[in-house]
């Protein structure tokens, strides 16, 4: 057996369901490298926005690793305050809330924890991200969305984990950015490197300090064409 069928095997097992590795799309910028001899991209079946990775280790003697529960965490946040940033959030924005948990410190045995427990009760070394694509004809009228942004911040934050992050892309309407939306846990590209028409971006994370909707927007790029 090769290494990514005994690596869906092994995710198989741990969590007693089936699991489609990623295709890979041709022409697609999203995983230019996606598979690896020891590394793989997959979900559930039906699940497509359950994205993560999983592989073997290097450093670990071949130990099999992946990220499912904190996809699973992730899913959860973002339904979670899904009617408080559709407020906020322009109506045809696309987001998603990720989570990445420091030295991958959970197990199977959290797979039905709740992100909200796992967060207050076990362990705030956890970095929560906003992934926020806004839809905008030439360069954005930032002052039209900073307090919704403002306040989509403050929801990432006042999760109380130890980092957390907001990420936002402002894209021409012409451009369908929601497989970039939906992979934004792994893919690990930025916007500015993005083959699509990307006027700009934000990245705020707990190192910026920000208290009003004027900082925050403070912090926009223009991406150099």
């Amino acid at each position: 057996m090769n290494s990514e069928g005994k690596i869906l095997n092994n995710i198989e097992d741990k969590y007693g369901e089936k699991f489609v590795v990623e295709g890979k799309k041709e022409g697609s910028v999203l995983f230019p490298e996606m598979y690896g001899k020891d590394k793989i991209f997959v979900h559930p079946e039906d699940k497509p926005e359950l994205i993560f990775e999983a592989g073997q280790s290097d450093s670990q003697d071949g130990k099999h690793y992946d990220t499912y529960i904190p996809a699973l965490w992730g899913a959860e946040l973002t339904a979670s305050l899904k009617d408080k940033l559709t407020d906020q959030l322009p109506k045809d924005s696309l987001y998603k809330v990720y989570v990445d948990v420091a030295g991958s410190k959970y197990d199977v045995s959290m797979k039905e924890m709740s992100a909200y427990d796992y967060i207050k009760n076990v362990n705030k070394n956890v970095m929560v991200v906003l992934e926020v694509a806004i839809k905008t004809s030439g360069e954005p009228n930032l002052v039209k969305y900073q307090d919704g942004l403002y306040q989509s911040y403050e929801m990432i934050k006042n999760l109380q984990t130890k980092y957390y992050s907001l990420s936002v892309g402002f894209v021409d309407p012409s451009e369908d950015v929601s497989d970039y939306i939906r992979t934004a846990n792994v893919n690990n590209l930025p916007w500015s490197n993005l083959k699509a028409k990307v006027y700009g971006h934000i990245l705020v994370d707990e190192h910026v300090n920000i208290n009003s909707p004027d900082e925050l927007i403070s912090n926009y790029e223009a991406v150099k064409e």
